[in-house]
């Protein structure tokens, strides 16, 4: 900007527009000159070039980052068991898969779960989890066992998700025996297949059935007969629960039977529940001499 005669001052465009904010120059007509639109198209092409820039260089510095954190930092140095099993700390890490010097993020945890359910059968449930910054943490609980079916010579032990815990020689010590379930081609630390689905459900909800009203103490099952379930109680007692209906209410009602003493801890025989659920009655057969 300059001072003209009488008053008047020159402005000059610098002075007025910087940068992006600099209008294109316009020719005689109004319309942007030739000059005006390729300064125009040189400022958005360093703009461009900017950002290219800026994005290749956060792309770099990320990448710089995940590659150190997953070779040099985050290397587990310590591998700890808790819970509950007749595995030891050594079994359990080695069936993990995981070992000590891996990356922490790299380490494949779903896939060591599996892999320790299935070389340990007798783990019911195990949770693997990484904890910061170099520790992996495996919480474990011992499996429930349902009973053992005998199948081909051997006892298949069965857990309450039914899941084959072992093939026994020999009927392991306090297990039930389950007697009319066929499976086929049983495997340890899989799950079994039953040949007859119906015996299946019947297992299930008589299962489910005395783990919700507690009554324990059970030494045998037998699903040979569909319309004639039977349980023995100490092995003292059979329990006949008739076809697989109502059979929440007539093993709360063997408990209460069991507990208040209408059935003596001495007496053996037979309680007949298969009509429990339509007339709400019991009836019970000592054996000779009981």
């Amino acid at each position: 900007m300059r001072d003209l005669k009488n008053g008047r001052r020159e402005l000059n465009a610098d002075s007025r527009w910087s940068g992006t904010n600099r209008p294109a120059r316009r020719g005689n007509d109004g319309a942007p000159s030739r000059a005006g639109i390729r300064a125009e198209n040189r400022r958005r092409r360093r703009r461009r070039a900017l950002l290219i820039f800026y994005f290749f260089l956060f792309f770099t510095v990320v990448s710089a980052a995940v590659a150190v954190s997953l070779t040099v930092l985050f290397k587990i140095d310590t591998i700890q068991v808790g819970g509950t099993s007749r595995y030891t700390q050594e079994q359990i890490i080695g069936a993990c898969g995981i070992k000590k010097g891996e990356n922490l993020f790299l380490a494949k945890t779903r896939q060591s779960e599996k892999q320790i359910q299935a070389r340990l059968p007798y783990i019911g449930s195990v949770k693997v989890r990484r904890k910061f910054p170099a520790r992996i943490s495996i919480q474990v609980a011992e499996a429930q066992v349902c009973g053992a079916v005998e199948s081909s010579g051997k006892y298949v032990v069965l857990g309450d998700d039914f899941r084959v815990l072992e093939m026994a020689d020999k009927l392991p010590q306090s297990c039930v025996l389950i007697r009319g379930i066929t499976l086929k081609s049983p495997k340890a630390g899989k799950t079994a297949e039953f040949a007859d689905k119906s015996r299946q459900s019947s297992l299930t909800e008589v299962e489910k059935a005395l783990k919700d009203n507690g009554l324990k103490n059970i030494t045998g099952m037998d699903f040979s007969s569909a319309s004639k379930i039977l349980l023995t109680y100490e092995g003292r007692v059979t329990i006949n629960l008739g076809i697989p209906s109502d059979l929440d209410y007539k093993i709360s009602f063997a408990k209460k039977l069991f507990d208040d003493g209408e059935i003596k801890s001495t007496e053996k025989g037979t309680l007949n529940l298969s009509t429990a659920g339509d007339n709400d009655t019991a009836y019970f057969d000592p054996a000779s001499g009981s």
